[in-house]
């Protein structure tokens, strides 16, 4: 004999054939991640804020004179002027780069530059404003006179950052 089955019962047999996919998705594992162990160890040679260390200072009539070793670039310092008619000379001993770079930032508006370089044959080269890139044909010990711009107003009084690479 026939069995006839009912419009209801193969509607209700179709959600249960639906449901089937679901369970078996729903119930698959995920694979196991395993942890892997890097080497992750770094080397840092100079942290980035810190300043450099000063060599020697000196003091000649308006000149401030500062001695650093160049062969340890970049070059951060934290510079005062304290009077108008000052000058900062910035002795870099040591210097065996093609190029310098240097950056002046100060706390307030100065006036306020790299006047001068000199170079260790002892010519000059200037004036330059508060950058300067300047190719080093020679090695040895190069200078670079901060001071203010006669040709601009503002004081050259107070604090401010040289960075030189």
């Amino acid at each position: 004999m026939k069995r006839l089955i009912s419009n209801s019962q193969k509607a209700n047999s179709l959600k249960y054939l639906a449901l089937i996919p679901l369970f078996l998705t729903a119930c698959k594992k995920e694979p196991e991640v395993k942890d892997q162990k890097v080497d992750t160890v770094t080397t840092i040679e100079k942290p980035v804020d810190s300043l450099s260390t000063i060599s020697k200072t000196e003091k000649e009539s308006n000149q401030n004179i500062v001695t650093v070793d160049a062969s340890k670039m970049p070059i951060r310092l934290n510079l005062e002027i304290t009077n108008p008619d000052d000058q900062l000379i910035l002795k870099l001993e040591n210097v065996n780069q093609a190029q310098l770079k240097g950056y002046i930032k100060t706390e307030k508006p100065m006036n306020l530059r790299f006047n001068q370089i000199r170079m260790p044959d002892n010519t000059f080269d200037g004036p330059f404003g508060q950058t300067i890139e300047y190719e080093t044909k020679q090695k040895g010990e190069y200078w670079l006179i901060l001071a203010k711009s006669n040709m601009a107003e503002g004081t050259p009084v107070g604090k401010f950052f040289v960075k030189i690479e």
